[in-house]
């Protein structure tokens, strides 16, 4: 997409415009763009919110009576944030692009599988950002192999499932507030519990005696390494595939969810923000540090008191915290990103937000909560990039930086401690 297209008809005479200007309908404009002069306006637009928040925040201008000012400022606000969608829609495309590329596989997972298999599409006309729809192709390749390889039965077995022989593998797309719905579901044999948890168990990610629930057992196929093929083929058995698309879905913010119905099939959801530009976050500081948590995330925001906290033991952020009838585990960030623990604050005396992840809420004590706002995103690259618990970095409306949290790493984190 380097070049540009104009589609336009030669003004006609005033006559014959007057004649036929009830006739002839008009003809949209359409102007050919590469993606990235797309990508720099947005770059520039993030720019522009920055500046204008710099300067109506200006320290300079407090204790003037500036009401005309104010005005304008919030005028300018608007117009700006406008801008804002405005430019972020100029990225969006559709994700049936995608899904056809993945769809022109079947011939070849039947030719692998020696199965019959259609996959079908739906919800093609959903727009996704452009920069999210380049990094799905991959991981969409391996949950659709998967599902052929181990979700789809044989001819054989399908008939005598009393199923057509030919099975479906579904691709579909819904966009469900700022997010887009993405989900590959088959209906063929379902997930194999007692297998998963015996190669759980096998490669050590379960005790021997230990029996998680289902969506926690279901997740364990997402973890590096895990296969329960018996024999490594061209589609599957070395353990990468799902993992694939849980990390690349990660780095996208979003979120995967699994349900089966043993016989009926498998659906994997996921759940990813529309785009990855500009984010509406929670600003918040801990000691001289920013940080910011996506605005859906957060529960609740509150001052506990004392007879809300307990210290489950000595260890290291054995903390939790009394919500009505729930008891909600404390992340310290100070522990999670090594900082220094040895003055650390009594969490009657902070303010705890309460985040909600796949796993359960978990508290975040914070010093000082300061507004919402929309930040400008950008990746960590070089040594900043092996921050755990990030998703990037932030820009604030006043110029700073902050770190954008991933609450699910956190919670992850967590667990692992």
């Amino acid at each position: 997409m380097d070049g540009q297209r104009l589609d336009e008809k030669a003004e006609p005479s005033a006559p014959a415009a007057e004649e036929g200007a009830a006739a002839i309908a008009p003809t949209m404009a359409l102007l050919r763009v590469p993606a990235e002069k797309v990508s720099r306006l947005m770059d520039l637009v993030g720019e522009l919110s920055l500046s204008v928040s710099e300067l109506i925040r200006s320290p300079d201008l407090e204790g003037l009576d500036l009401s005309e000012f104010e005005k304008a400022a919030h005028r300018l606000k608007m117009v700006v944030r406008e801008v804002q969608d405005a430019a972020a829609e100029l990225r969006l495309v559709p994700v049936g692009d995608v899904f056809r590329r993945v769809r022109r596989m079947a011939r070849e997972l039947e030719r692998d599988t020696g199965k019959k298999i259609a996959i079908q599409l739906e919800g093609e006309d959903t727009a996704i950002d452009k920069a999210i729809v380049d990094r799905l192709y991959e991981p969409l390749v391996h949950a659709v192999r998967n599902s052929a390889d181990h979700g789809i039965e044989a001819p054989a077995d399908r008939h005598a499932a009393g199923k057509p022989e030919t099975g479906t593998i579904t691709l579909s797309a819904a966009q469900v507030g700022g997010d887009i719905h993405i989900t590959i579901g088959d209906d063929g044999q379902g997930l194999n519990r007692d297998r998963i948890l015996a190669r759980a168990r096998q490669n050590g990610l379960i005790g021997a005696n230990e029996d998680p629930g289902d969506q926690a057992l279901w997740k364990m196929i997402f973890q590096p390494g895990f296969s329960t093929a018996a024999a490594v083929t061209r589609l599957s058995g070395r353990g990468v595939g799902m993992d694939v698309l849980n990390t690349v879905v990660t780095e996208l913010r979003g979120r995967i969810g699994v349900e089966t119905i043993a016989g009926r099939g498998t659906k994997i959801g996921l759940s990813i923000p529309l785009t990855l530009a500009f984010l509406e976050s929670l600003v918040m500081r801990v000691g001289a540090s920013l940080y910011a948590v996506p605005i859906d995330v957060v529960a609740e925001i509150f001052r506990p008191e004392r007879d809300q906290i307990t210290a489950m033991s000595a260890e290291e952020g054995a903390e939790v915290v009394r919500v009505r009838d729930e008891f909600v585990p404390i992340c310290r960030l100070q522990h999670f990103f090594s900082e220094n623990t040895r003055d650390l604050r009594r969490l009657e005396e902070l303010v705890i937000v309460v985040l909600n992840t796949s796993s359960g809420p978990i508290g975040l004590p914070v010093d000082e909560v300061f507004d919402q706002q929309q930040v400008v995103m950008k990746p960590l690259q070089g040594q900043l990039a092996r921050i755990r618990g990030s998703f990037g970095c932030a820009l604030l409306a006043n110029g700073s930086v902050g770190l954008l949290l991933d609450c699910e790493r956190l919670a992850e984190g967590m667990r692992k401690s």
